[in-house]
């Protein structure tokens, strides 16, 4: 059952271990000439300032599964341009085939919550939190979601999925479309937080826990993306690097790819510890 969270700070540190677009407007610096540091090497001290924002939502983080999909999909077409969003097929079949590397960013509300969020509980039929208290609901405020391939950058086939995948899944598909269990790529296919919560640092907080439980978990060599120009310091500054313009045409192309190297992150030096 999820837990509450008291504060920022005991979300950040209590963090499981282990797009697209993302938190875009916190991708901004007071000094742009310095050197970027990811985020999971920032001290927590200096987290609970920079994200004390997003305080009286009480964000916790939570791993997804396909009880998910109706909450993901929802998400998906709130934040992304119709022609960037996942098919609900598409999410549904990602969930399904790894769950494990999908992460949410969720808040616990009530109708009467203020503001913003308690709008948002009373738009939608959000799922019950507390078997005790049936107006208390859980909010999907971001999500991630990401599946494996062979291929050292997102491609166009990785970031399809097989349409005969209800009837015959495979986990390494031969035509080499999707997701593949074996693969030492995670691809990072969508990254968003609901329009209405961005410019509090979720975004930051769900991508920073993430890529650290990735990392640590040993899933793969690398976490490879795409995103739009304008996102490109946005994910420099959380430890990846640009690779120059993507093949890729999903939503018409346009894209840049980046990657995170865990050997360029100190990975193999962990590991030796």
């Amino acid at each position: 059952m999820p837990r509450d969270v008291e504060s920022e700070k005991a979300t950040i540190e209590g963090l499981p271990p282990l797009s697209k677009d993302g938190d875009s407007h916190v991708a901004t610096s007071s000094s742009p000439e310095a050197e970027p540091m990811p985020l999971y090497r920032i001290p927590t001290t200096f987290l609970d300032e920079r994200f004390r924002k997003m305080a009286p939502l009480h964000p916790y983080v939570l791993l997804l599964n396909q009880d998910d999909l109706d909450d993901c999909d929802w998400l998906e077409h709130v934040a992304f341009d119709p022609n960037e969003a996942a098919s609900r097929e598409k999410v549904e079949y990602r969930l399904h085939t790894s769950g494990e590397l999908c992460s949410g960013i969720f808040s616990s509300a009530y109708p009467t919550s203020p503001e913003k969020l308690g709008e948002l509980v009373r738009s939608r039929d959000f799922s019950q939190i507390d078997a005790t208290d049936s107006n208390r609901r859980r909010v999907l405020l971001g999500h991630i979601i990401a599946t494996k391939h062979f291929a050292p950058l997102v491609t166009d086939s990785s970031m399809d999925y097989p349409k005969d995948w209800r009837t015959n899944y495979e986990l390494a598909p031969s035509s080499g479309t999707g997701h593949h269990e074996d693969g030492q790529t995670v691809c990072l296919h969508s990254l968003c937080v609901h329009p209405d919560f961005q410019d509090l640092g979720l975004g930051r907080v769900l991508l920073n826990s993430w890529t650290q439980r990735i990392k640590e978990s040993r899933t793969a060599k690398r976490i490879a993306l795409i995103c739009r120009e304008r996102y490109i310091s946005f994910y420099e500054r959380a430890g990846f690097r640009e690779v120059g313009e993507s093949k890729c045409q999903y939503g018409g192309g346009g894209w840049y790819d980046m990657v995170m190297e865990f050997s360029e992150t100190g990975f193999e030096n962990d590991v030796e510890e």
